[in-house]
């Protein structure tokens, strides 16, 4: 019997496994963590629900509802709020335009900038390479960087000048490149199925525990990989957990751990390889959950969440408004993102210094109650100028090793339906 082993437990690695196993083989996962889930985990207290990394899940394509399907999972959908969003520009607040009419009533530009949206259909398609920054400025004029920058505050909390937008932003880049136009291209995709923000009635975990039972007695967590070595025509496993130090046999292997540490374990069978996913980069954020009173806060509360481009507090989040059960009545739940590219060493900063910040940028008129801080040292994949090459080589340069995939969000996507999407094709791949 094929020997297949799934190296990490996140979205990827979850779902590497459960496809493996769906397909009639019983696969082992390692995961260095205590817990299955990566980024996504929820936990509770004093009648506050929190997220550890994603809030909620967007399924564009319907695979999200025929895994829950699988799985015997009930989702729970955001309220009529998630459509209420806002932007930061100059320390003012305003809400973020809805659609093409929405542009012209805003007072979040002025009249020039308003004037410069109209040339969009007829400006010249971006290059292939174009950075995020430079797409929206050509496409939307004196407009485009600062709402191309809210955009990918939003996803990457990126560096707009740095990010290529056809790596970050591929379904809108390809509607330029075949139509020519934003406008256009959105306006011929009109009618398509419709989509909508979902999670569940105990949070992200739900997802993660029914993946992690239907993955089986395979999962074996506290378990460090420490290295690879070719054996025959497979793989040989240096693992270390709470026992101490052993060893392991894969016929076939999915790599679903970051790309930093996929390089670690890979340096000593593939060095160019691992050479390559050491340029693959990732930002920095601190999540900080903080419990407040609903007088200690404007109307954006009532919202999604504000986005705050360029600035060391990127954003915040009212779960509770978008979701029942995630704060007691009267109190609302914040859950603020600091640091990103652009403010990695913010991140790092005390947990008291980080309430101060929140605080002070986000104009609250009380102190709020700190619930928890959630550091990830690589939280946001950071798609660079030139990913899609790197991706194309490391692709390349992996298929030098038979048996062996890469999964995960430092390559074809940064959301978790992305991972999962990325984890199931990678075994498919390994198992036809």
């Amino acid at each position: 019997m094929t020997m297949f082993v799934v190296a990490g437990a996140g979205a990827a690695g979850l779902s590497a496994a459960y496809e493996i196993r769906r397909r009639g083989t019983d696969p082992i996962v390692v995961e260095a963590a205590d817990r299955a889930g990566g980024k996504i985990g929820t936990d509770e207290q004093d009648g506050f629900l929190t997220e550890r990394g994603p809030l909620a899940l967007l399924d564009r394509t319907g695979d999200l509802a025929r895994l829950c399907g699988e799985l015997g999972l009930s989702r729970l959908y955001a309220s009529s709020a998630a459509k209420e969003r806002y932007v930061e520009r100059d320390g003012t607040v305003y809400a973020l335009p809805r659609g093409p009419g929405d542009f012209f009533r805003t007072r979040l530009l002025d009249g020039a900038e308003k004037l410069s949206l109209l040339a969009e259909p007829v400006r010249r398609r971006s290059p292939p390479d174009a950075s995020v920054a430079h797409f929206f400025g050509r496409r939307l004029g004196k407009a485009g960087p600062f709402l191309g920058d809210a955009v990918q505050t939003g996803i990457y909390a990126g560096d707009p000048d740095s990010l290529e937008m056809a790596s970050s932003f591929p379904q809108l880049f390809q509607l330029e490149q075949r139509h020519g136009s934003i406008l256009r291209g959105l306006l011929a995709a009109r009618g398509g199925k419709r989509t909508s923000l979902s999670s569940f009635r105990g949070g992200l975990r739900e997802l993660v525990d029914a993946l992690a039972k239907a993955v089986g007695p395979g999962l074996r967590l506290e378990t460090r990989v420490l290295g690879i070595a070719k054996q025959g025509a497979g793989f040989r496993l240096q693992l270390e957990d709470r026992s101490g130090r052993g060893e392991m046999v894969a016929d076939k292997l999915v790599i679903a751990l970051p790309a930093p540490q996929a390089a670690e374990v890979l340096s000593g069978i593939a060095p160019r390889l691992a050479e390559r996913l050491r340029a693959l980069t990732a930002a920095p954020i601190s999540l900080v959950h903080l419990a407040a009173r609903t007088e200690d806060l404007g109307p954006m509360q009532r919202g999604f969440g504000v986005l705050r481009p360029g600035t060391p507090v990127v954003g915040a989040l009212f779960p509770g408004a978008l979701f029942p059960g995630r704060a007691p009545a009267g109190s609302v739940l914040i859950s603020a993102l600091v640091g990103g590219a652009r403010h990695a060493s913010v991140a790092s900063r005390p947990d008291g210094e980080l309430v101060e910040l929140v605080r002070t940028e986000l104009k609250m008129t009380a102190m709020p109650r700190l619930l928890r801080v959630v550091r990830w040292s690589h939280a946001l994949p950071q798609y660079l100028r030139g990913h899609a090459g790197r991706i194309a080589e490391i692709e390349q340069l992996a298929a030098g090793y038979p048996g062996l995939e890469l999964a995960g969000a430092f390559y074809r996507g940064v959301s978790v339906i992305d991972c999962l999407r990325d984890g199931a094709r990678a075994a498919s791949r390994l198992n036809p």
